[in-house]
């Protein structure tokens, strides 16, 4: 058991973890996002819009989700750099999903889909703080 939790520890298994975590925005950005456009958009210029921008996201998803996949065997010291990195950003993303979903909340009480669930919120908080913990943790 205890090889296991320091196999968590690595740097291979966050790029694993955020590859997969990445690779599951497919899903959102191709199949739910133009489910939830004809929802919430009644004109066609703004379903068209958001249609796309949800393809565009559904791509950057998946270009992470291959680079992490990719430099999951690199070495360590360019590892922690990369880590420190993508935490710092994500921690960025995450004060900003906050944000915007307290502007949502306030601004549409009646519109729940419009909102980053809060499930995924908790899960991108503790991808960051796993991120950022595995990165000052490499030596």
């Amino acid at each position: 058991m205890r090889g296991e939790e320091i196999n968590m520890l690595k740097p291979k298994m966050v790029f694993t973890v955020l590859a997969t975590w990445f690779a599951f925005h497919l899903i959102i950005f191709w199949i739910l996002n133009p489910l939830g456009v004809e929802t919430l958009i009644t004109d066609e210029k703004g379903q068209f819009m958001t249609r796309m921008m949800g393809y565009i996201g559904g791509f950057m998803s998946l270009m992470l989700a291959y680079v992490f996949y990719t430099i999951k065997h690199i070495e360590n010291g360019i590892a922690k750099k990369i880590l420190l990195g993508v935490g710092s950003i994500m921690l960025l993303a995450d004060g900003i999903i906050i944000a915007s979903n307290m502007s949502i909340a306030e601004k549409f009480p009646n519109e729940p889909m419009m909102a980053t669930p809060f499930p995924a919120v908790v899960l991108w908080i503790l991808l960051t703080v796993y991120t950022l913990y595995v990165a000052i943790s490499i030596k």
